[in-house]
């Protein structure tokens, strides 16, 4: 039986081998917890203090500006909630495309009286020229965007949009997550208030992430019950999770060129390849500023969801969206938000990679879809009307 293609990386990328390495290390070395003050203990705090140093280095921050948490649904609830809190007569701005623990967040809040708006798309998803300056204008109070998008892959131009909000006197927050180990990133240079992150969609441990914080803001705590993290984030810290953060960022800071080239090859392959053998495909996104490793496709006649169960048969992990809305039978709020109608939104599909992503198995992938594509479509198995 054919090794198994796994296209899910915006779900969950495969860990490096030295994030690996340096977890079984830890598991092993580091027994002691990281806020108590002997020996044990000081190892573990030791391990704790360099991945924070080593995220800070990878996204051109100082150290003192993260904040480790379990990663960036929580982070993103707690630059959310505590802008909330803090602020009178909030006024919250996010992007319809965001990730749903920005979205879900901003919608509870709203509920609760904070005034909300969300930045509209075009068909390419896009964000709309003009419409921030007029809810800035408006009182806008945080305006949220992600990096780059996780379903459709668009890279949103975040020094531009962080200038604006500053000039504005509001505070700016990015959900930096997929973004990380696919383009550059600078902190300092990109006018971020608060900066959220997970490492493990590029190869890091799942269960730990960031805040990165600009200089002089505080991070209120979003849970109690203990003084980890200087009282911003309690909990007993994850020493071992911590030691694959550390190697995943370090590798990161030193490699990402080279898995810019690795992903340039291997998206224009796939994608030649996919072309050259199947009629009726559509890249959807903004093709001309969007991640290495992420196509979003649909294709005439056939159902997304009907596709995926039949390349997982055949031996492919791809998905149609978001991994936090798994199981859902609704079409990708992301495709909706671009104006298409549902039974087109429900065509569309998913497939990401990595730089380690053999190129026989990009192609032996194309050569399948475009088989089951070809059987759906004689089946007459058809999206939805």
């Amino acid at each position: 039986m054919s090794q198994r293609i796994y296209l899910d990386w915006n779900a969950t990328a495969p860990v490096l081998p030295e994030v690996r390495e340096a977890m079984v290390e830890a598991l092993g070395a580091v027994h002691g917890n990281a806020s108590s003050i002997h020996r044990e203990g000081q190892a573990a705090r030791a391990v704790v203090e360099r991945a924070r140093r080593a995220v800070a280095r990878a996204v051109g921050a100082p150290a003192q500006a993260v904040v480790l948490t379990a990663g960036a649904t929580e982070s993103n609830n707690q630059v959310l909630r505590q802008h909330a809190r803090q602020t009178t007569d909030p006024f919250i701005v996010c992007t319809v495309v965001e990730h749903p623990s920005v979205l879900e967040t901003v919608r509870a809040l709203e509920k609760q009286g904070v005034r909300v708006a969300l930045w509209p798309v075009d068909s390419k998803g896009r964000l709309q020229k003009g419409w921030l300056k007029e809810q800035l204008n408006a009182g806008a109070t945080l305006v949220s965007v992600m990096w780059a998008n996780n379903e459709i892959g668009n890279i949103y131009d975040i020094a531009a949009i962080g200038a604006e909000v500053q000039a504005a006197g509001a505070t700016f927050h990015v959900d930096g997550t997929q973004a990380l180990g696919r383009i550059p990133m600078d902190f300092a240079s990109s006018h971020i208030d608060y900066m959220t992150l997970s490492f493990h969609k590029m190869g890091g441990p799942k269960g730990i992430g960031a805040i990165v914080t600009r200089e002089g803001l505080i991070v209120e705590a979003l849970l109690t019950g203990g003084h980890q993290e200087r009282g911003r984030r309690p909990g007993t810290e994850n020493v071992p999770a911590a030691a694959g953060l550390e190697a995943a960022a370090r590798a990161l800071g030193t490699q990402l060129d080279t898995w810019r080239e690795a992903l340039g090859e291997r998206r224009h392959s796939f994608i030649e390849a996919l072309q050259s053998q199947i009629e009726g495909m559509e890249l959807r996104g903004d093709t001309e500023h969007q991640l290495l490793n992420t196509l979003n496709v649909a294709f005439e006649g056939v159902d997304g969801e009907d596709l995926l169960l039949a390349i997982d048969l055949e031996g492919i992990s791809a998905s149609s969206g978001s991994a936090c809305t798994a199981g859902s039978l609704e079409p990708s709020h992301v495709v909706l938000a671009m104006g298409f109608d549902e039974p087109s939104a429900r065509r569309s599909v998913r497939l990401s990679f990595g730089p380690h992503t053999p190129m026989d198995d990009l192609e032996r992938a194309a050569s399948i879809i475009a088989a089951v594509v070809t059987r759906l479509r004689a089946m007459g198995v058809n999206s939805p009307v």
